[in-house]
């Protein structure tokens, strides 16, 4: 049977440890004695809370500051490089080779205001089968404009950091580009010296159009090397814009001869485009 009250020994015992202990909290209170005993335990907890902290918690916030600093530097990238590419896109703008508005007031203006933004929008490049560019007489690529305006993009002109390569001709979830490679595009073009000009066909193949032409009318010679510039004509493309240089000239008969153009812009080259209605 199961004890119900503490024998004599165990009620000895139990007042002998209540004195004891009384006696130690005394000699604590009256001579500090155990003083160093006591710093020495804090000291222990505090290192042990400091071991323990680094071995968990600091590796824990390491990783996640980590993270962080990687994607915050890689989103700073991204708009680094964004700015690039719209710096450059201004910057071919107003180049002295690029004469995109015949007055030239609106960039006289642009400059005196130190305010670098142009008459024209920024596009993302969605989608483009550089197969089928590199191959096929079909060159389409697709943009997604990045301001939300009521804009009619239909017939503006498409260019890159390197020049012209294309107009806007449809518009849906995303606005379809016909390149200038294409074999149905047809741009109007002409030497700098303004006594020659011809229709340039996409030839359907990447970075090439072709310029054919009756030498028996355009007496003129082509050399190869030689610049080739928007005529203006069409009300597409703006005038004297540089589209590209003479690459190989072909007589194909006394009445017919072909020039290949190598256009100056790659539509591969990057994926940040400008839009701009002429």
């Amino acid at each position: 049977m199961a004890r119900a009250a503490p024998t004599p020994g165990q009620k000895l015992s139990f007042i002998f440890f209540i004195i004891l202990g009384s006696l130690f909290l005394y000699i604590d209170i009256t001579s500090n004695n155990f003083q160093s005993i006591k710093n020495g335990f804090k000291s222990f907890k505090i290192s042990s809370f400091y071991i323990a902290k680094e071995i968990s918690i600091e590796p824990l916030k390491s990783i996640v500051n980590l993270s962080k600093s990687k994607i915050k530097l890689v989103e700073e990238n991204k708009d680094l490089k964004e700015a690039l590419e719209i710096s450059y896109l201004n910057n071919y703008l107003v180049s002295k080779e690029n004469i995109f508005f015949k007055d030239q007031e609106i960039i006289k203006k642009t400059h005196n205001e130190n305010n670098y933004k142009f008459e024209y929008d920024i596009a993302y490049l969605r989608s483009i089968d550089p197969n089928m560019y590199k191959c096929c007489d079909k060159h389409r690529m697709f943009i997604e404009i990045k301001q939300n305006s009521d804009n009619l993009y239909v017939e503006s002109i498409v260019f890159n950091t390197e020049g012209l390569v294309g107009q806007i001709i449809d518009e849906n979830k995303f606005y379809e580009v016909l390149l200038l490679t294409d074999i149905s595009h047809s741009l109007p073009i002409k030497l700098n010296s303004s006594e020659f000009f011809c229709n340039a066909k996409g030839s359907g193949r990447s970075e090439y159009i072709i310029c054919s032409y009756n030498p028996l009318v355009w007496t003129e010679e082509i050399k190869k090397n030689q610049i080739f510039y928007t005529s203006g004509l069409g009300g597409i493309y703006p005038k004297d814009i540089e589209v590209g240089y003479v690459s190989s000239i072909e007589n194909i008969d006394s009445t017919q001869t072909k020039i290949k153009i190598k256009l100056l812009a790659n539509p591969l080259n990057g994926n940040m485009f400008g839009v701009l209605k002429y």
